[in-house]
């Protein structure tokens, strides 16, 4: 598992490291350690569904965040379904770097290093499913990224969009 960190973050996706390592949350290297910011209230759970999104079935993630991530994504989701009567799919919320390296397995995208997944102020977005219903939504789409630019611009997110998981990766900044 050591190797998991051998590898730089590119110049895009460091920011969203420097950003999800200012929570103080250490590495989350296994079950154990999420259970830990749990326990001492740094971590919150991520409700499975809420107004503007739902929470997708986690195999390779844990619904905890820190409060802000949880918080900004509330808010996101809330101005999302004002603005379009829909919602949107949460699909990977936060890893350890045990989850990081089973899901390097099925999903050549998760990083190879390091992942702001791993301090608990990440989540994808997806952005082929709306409503429940998987099918490209260009309408929806344009519609959530206009929120993400958003949030972006007001200095409170940084995000990528993947184009091999359909999603957007959003790393939440401590504002």
């Amino acid at each position: 598992m050591k190797t998991v960190l051998k590898v730089e973050p590119t110049e895009l996706y460091k920011p969203h490291l420097l950003a999800s390592q200012n929570f103080g949350v250490k590495i989350l290297e296994n079950a154990k350690s999420v259970d830990k910011y749990i326990a001492n209230g740094k971590f919150v759970k991520v409700k499975k569904k809420s107004r503007g999104y739902r929470l997708q079935a986690l195999e390779y993630s844990r619904p905890y965040l820190v409060k802000r991530a949880r918080t900004t994504l509330e808010r996101m989701a809330n101005k999302f379904a004002t603005d379009t009567k829909s919602f949107f799919v949460v699909s990977s919320v936060t890893r350890t770097l045990e989850d990081q390296c089973r899901l390097r397995k099925v999903n050549s995208n998760a990083s190879l290093g390091i992942s702001s997944h791993n301090y608990g102020a990440a989540f994808d977005i997806s952005y082929v499913r709306f409503d429940h219903k998987l099918k490209v939504n260009p309408k929806l789409e344009k519609e959530l990224e206009k929120v993400l630019t958003e949030y972006k611009n007001l200095g409170k997110i940084f995000y990528i969009k993947e184009k091999q998981q359909s999603c957007y990766h959003v790393t939440v900044r401590n504002y």
